[in-house]
């Protein structure tokens, strides 16, 4: 019965929370000096040169097989898009045009009879 209370999962929690803790401060002590700073700077520098060579090695193989490259895609793609939204522009002026040459023409109003007619005479009746 002894073991049993060394082995509860109360002591295991606590001794998982009490290493957390400590594995904790000690990455805090790590990551605040200057050298850890300066060596992950450079760490992302290498990285990203790396992506950089990589890029321009892919793109040169694309070019090689007679394929677009990334920019190539993205350059059509905006084009596209322009395309796209003059297309939309146009079809909604036609639309427009359409629906105002269905409309039937509105009739024109009479001028308003301003002048009254001649009298008859009586004599040329009689």
């Amino acid at each position: 019965m002894a073991d049993d209370k060394k082995n509860s999962p109360a002591d295991f929690s606590e001794l998982v929370t009490q290493w957390e803790r400590n594995f904790n401060e000690f990455s805090n002590q790590i990551m605040g000096t200057p050298e850890f700073a300066k060596s992950m700077n450079q760490f992302q520098n290498m990285q990203m040169e790396y992506q950089k060579s990589f890029s321009d090695a892919m793109a040169q193989q694309l070019s090689s097989l007679n394929m677009p490259s990334r920019d190539d895609v993205v350059s059509m793609s905006e084009q596209l898009t322009q395309i796209d939204l003059r297309l939309s522009r146009i079809e909604k002026a036609l639309d427009k045009s359409n629906a105002d040459s269905a409309k039937p023409a509105a009739k024109r109003k009479a001028p308003a009879r301003t002048r009254k007619p001649a009298p008859k005479d009586k004599a040329k009746g009689a």
